[in-house]
C-alpha cells in the first residue's frame, strides 16, 4: 500500500488530502504541519470568505471553480451544521464625516440589548441593506455581491 505525506496543513494540504482519500485508504494519508506556530500561514490569516466573481480575469475560472467545489461539498456533507458554511451578501460600507467624530454611541452596551434590537428599534431602513447594520449620516453603504455569489466558512 503506498503512503502520502503531505506537508502542510492548510486549505491546500487538507484539500489535497480530501481528494487522494477517494483514490486510496485514508490510513494511507498523513498531514504533517511543519509550522511550530498553528495559524501562522495563509490559511491561519485568512478568514473564511469565499467569493464567486472578484478575481482578475486571468484567475476567474479558478475562482470560479473554487467557490462552486465549496458550495458543492457543503451540500454532499452537510457543511453548514459541520463546518460552518453559510451564503451570504457582501456591502462596502464607508463613514462619512459625522461618523469619524469619535462619538461612540455605546449605549446598547449598557442596557444589555444586541446591536440588532437597536436597529430595529431605529425604523424600518433599505431593505437591501442589513437592518443591524449601524449607519450615520453621510455614511455609504452598497451591496457589492449578487445573490449566491459570496459565502464564508
Amino acid at each position: 500500500m503506498n503512503t502520502t505525506v503531505i506537508l502542510g496543513s492548510g486549505i491546500v494540504g487538507v484539500s489535497t488530502a480530501y481528494y487522494l482519500s477517494e483514490t486510496q485508504p485514508p490510513s494511507s494519508i498523513h498531514l504533517v504541519e511543519p509550522s511550530p506556530d498553528f495559524f501562522s500561514s495563509a490559511s491561519g490569516f485568512a478568514g473564511g470568505f469565499l467569493a464567486k466573481d472578484w478575481f482578475a480575469s486571468r484567475l476567474a475560472s479558478l475562482g470560479e471553480l473554487s467557490f462552486n467545489e465549496h458550495k458543492r461539498l457543503a451540500a454532499e456533507n452537510d457543511g453548514r451544521q459541520n463546518w460552518g458554511y453559510a451564503k451570504t451578501d457582501s456591502f462596502s460600507h464607508a463613514s462619512g464625516p459625522q461618523s469619524r467624530s469619535g462619538d461612540t454611541d455605546l449605549d446598547w452596551l449598557d442596557t444589555g440589548e444586541s446591536r440588532a434590537q437597536v436597529a430595529q428599534a431605529a425604523g424600518p431602513m433599505n431593505t437591501t441593506i442589513p437592518a443591524w447594520l449601524r449607519r450615520r449620516e453621510g455614511d455609504n453603504v452598497q451591496s457589492i455581491s449578487e445573490d449566491g455569489t459570496t459565502a464564508q466558512v
